[in-house]
């Protein structure tokens, strides 16, 4: 695209993601190195979640409230300037266990300050006829960032170290900063009326009743919720399991099939920024949905034993088949996310965007790991294959219902808009 704000906001948003990816992967090969204990990457991770969660309404407020190009910034150079000390701290051998986990609280409420900023500015920055294909563009290079970013910090830790790994994130958020303040944008949004309990309150209450009230808006985002409570589970939980303990392959072959996924990611965005942004959201979603439940469903079939006992004698030919599917499924995924993605930013009015999306992350977060939970009971008391073929089957009717029953505001706001 041409527009040099979302060439800027992508590059920006690209390098930081790049950091936080080689970050991720390091920080906890190093918790491990450092204490060999399970308990302490756990600790970890909720002071990772939690913060987050506790924020992600607040974030959304200031983000309506500010100018989101200045909090941006702001959490850029912050995150930056706290990691730069953590590399510091652990240069001069000053650096411990319980100095990251309490870096990474402040981290967190960082992180999330700055998603509900970002994630309101964008569709601002361009005009709605190309905010699919701006989409695609900045979920494309979100996808090189997750291959790139995880492969990186495993590689640079083994060889440097864990203060090479803060340096390099630090100076991924300096430049995030120094990118975005080139980013021209006036805010019409900031709000002077002081931020009391009752303001915060009913802030949150004008986006629950404006979601309740749209009814295409209520039918997205309870579909949303409702496949990543079962979607994220089932690939995060089920299939690990299903792939390593069930057909026994090894840890760097599901590696390598998750990649794929990536792959499919990747290759859906850049199809739809260079030859399907001309297509109706409507039909966009409409594709990826069938699609998706359709590959999801055939592919869970594989893991019947029947199916898997026939692979037997090739079981390279096994890899390489779930390795076309996890491709197929995150092609399109990337066919109905992103058009998703771009109707709820079309849907929502400028001045709650920030706090609707943020409240539609914390719920969309909270879902995943209770989804998590129930279906890592179940996996206890049924066969895995079973699971997964249930699952998907519900998965299907599910996204049947809503392609029978979803109003036009649903796939495509600019039809109640017109």
């Amino acid at each position: 695209m041409n527009n040099r704000n979302i060439q800027l906001y992508v590059l920006a948003r690209f390098i930081s993601l790049i950091g936080t990816g080689i970050q991720t992967i390091a920080v906890p090969l190093f918790i491990l190195d450092l204490t060999g204990s399970g308990t302490a990457m756990g600790i970890f991770s909720v002071l990772t979640i939690l913060p987050a969660i506790f924020t992600a309404v607040l974030s959304g407020i200031i983000g309506d409230r500010k100018n989101r190009k200045y909090v941006m910034i702001a959490m850029d150079l912050a995150r930056g300037m706290l990691i730069f000390i953590l590399a510091l701290l652990a240069t001069i051998n000053y650096f411990n266990i319980y100095i990251l986990f309490i870096m990474q609280i402040f981290l967190s409420i960082m992180d999330e300050t700055f998603s509900g900023s970002s994630i309101g500015l964008m569709p601002e920055l361009i005009d709605n006829t190309v905010l699919l294909q701006a989409n695609s563009l900045k979920e494309g290079f979100d996808a090189v960032a997750t291959i790139i970013g995880p492969a990186l910090g495993g590689v640079l830790y083994g060889l440097f170290g864990i203060k090479i790994i803060f340096y390099i994130n630090s100076v991924s958020f300096m430049l995030s900063a120094i990118l975005s303040y080139f980013i021209i944008y006036k805010s019409n949004l900031v709000k002077k009326e002081k931020l009391s309990t009752k303001i915060f309150l009913r802030e949150i209450s004008e986006v629950l009743k404006f979601l309740f009230r749209k009814k295409g808006l209520f039918q997205l985002s309870l579909f949303a919720m409702l496949s990543n409570f079962l979607l994220v589970p089932l690939f995060d939980l089920i299939m690990p399991y299903a792939l390593k303990k069930g057909i026994h392959f090894s840890s760097q072959q599901y590696g390598y099939i998750t990649c794929f996924f990536t792959v499919g990611l990747l290759l859906g965005n850049v199809a739809i920024s260079l030859y399907l942004k001309k297509f109706r959201l409507k039909l966009l979603m409409k594709i990826g949905l069938i699609f998706e439940s359709f590959t999801t469903i055939i592919m869970c079939l594989l893991f019947l034993p029947i199916i898997t006992l026939f692979f037997k004698g090739s079981i390279i030919s096994l890899f390489i088949v779930m390795c076309i599917f996890y491709m197929l499924i995150g092609f399109f995924n990337a066919t109905l996310n992103t058009p998703i993605s771009t109707n709820l930013q079309e849907l929502v009015p400028n001045d709650m965007r920030s706090r609707f999306f943020s409240i539609f992350g914390l719920l969309t977060q909270v879902a995943i790991p209770l989804g998590s939970f129930i279906l890592g009971f179940t996996l206890d008391k049924i066969k895995y294959y079973d699971l997964l073929i249930a699952l998907s089957l519900i998965i299907a009717i599910i996204a049947l219902i809503f392609l029978l029953k979803a109003c036009d505001e649903a796939y495509e706001a600019e039809i109640i808009t017109k």
